[in-house]
């Protein structure tokens, strides 16, 4: 699941819409991926995460629990290294992501938004079976939206710290976003952003990876993103598409 794409849903969406009440929101999606991540063996993921997403005031509370299906597995969803040694073919549940945002600035009046996030991923994949590393990570990360005309400019910058397996020593990455997005339509918004993340592993790569997408909004309730993403280094994939059904309550 690409993490600018739902920092960009999310503040557009605070910039265009003030928060008038406490609102309750969910998103399913279908993510696949697929690269030899530098080993010369083609890995394929297939991602299908369901959010919850509560937000009340300035805070805005989100939960990320997500299926997985990876053959030949060697890297995760974000592009984290997975424990060797396993069947050409694993499935079953992901690690599950929890956040807290605060929303410093609201970005009203042709201002900046800025949100302030924590997450947490809870080790709830089987390192067993490749599908994560069985250790706990925290990051942390600064979003900023701003309107510009029709266009609006949005970036992260933040930094995580990864949990040790066993006989693993990684590094904590800092990682950082840059994209736009301007209406091309009634009710439909396109855009791209460029994502990049120091190494992890010392023989590793940085990932970079430029993403394509295009936000529909149904109605009130409803909105679909599709996304496509290049990967430009190893710890990227080589090509990876998405979709995303977001509904409001």
């Amino acid at each position: 699941m690409r993490p600018t794409l739902t920092l960009f849903t999310g503040l557009l969406a605070s910039l265009c819409v003030p928060a008038v009440a406490d609102t309750f929101s969910t998103a399913i999606g279908l993510d696949y991926s697929s690269g030899d991540y530098g080993t010369g063996t083609t890995s394929e993921i297939w991602y299908v995460p369901v959010v919850g997403k509560y937000e009340t005031g300035p805070m805005t509370y989100k939960v990320t629990v997500p299926w997985l299906r990876i053959t030949n597995p060697e890297v995760g969803p974000d592009g984290d290294p997975l424990p060797g040694g396993c069947r050409d073919v694993e499935s079953g549940l992901g690690d599950t992501v929890a956040s807290a945002g605060y929303a410093l600035l609201d970005g009203s009046e042709g201002g900046v938004l800025v949100d302030l996030i924590g997450k947490v991923k809870f080790p709830t994949a089987d390192e067993d079976q490749c599908l994560g590393t069985g250790e706990t990570d925290y990051s942390a990360q600064v979003d900023l939206a701003r309107t510009f005309g029709p266009v609006t400019g949005f970036a992260t910058l933040g930094w995580k710290k990864f949990g040790d397996p066993p006989d693993s020593d990684f590094d904590d990455p800092v990682f950082a976003s840059l994209g736009f997005a301007t209406p091309v339509a009634i009710r439909t918004t396109a855009g791209a952003s460029y994502d990049w993340r120091q190494k992890v592993v010392s023989t590793g790569s940085q990932i970079q990876e430029l993403t394509l997408f295009v936000t529909h909004r149904l109605n009130q309730q409803w909105k679909v993103q599709l996304y496509a993403v290049k990967g430009f280094s190893d710890a990227s994939p080589d090509a990876e598409g998405g979709l995303m059904v977001f509904h409001a309550f």
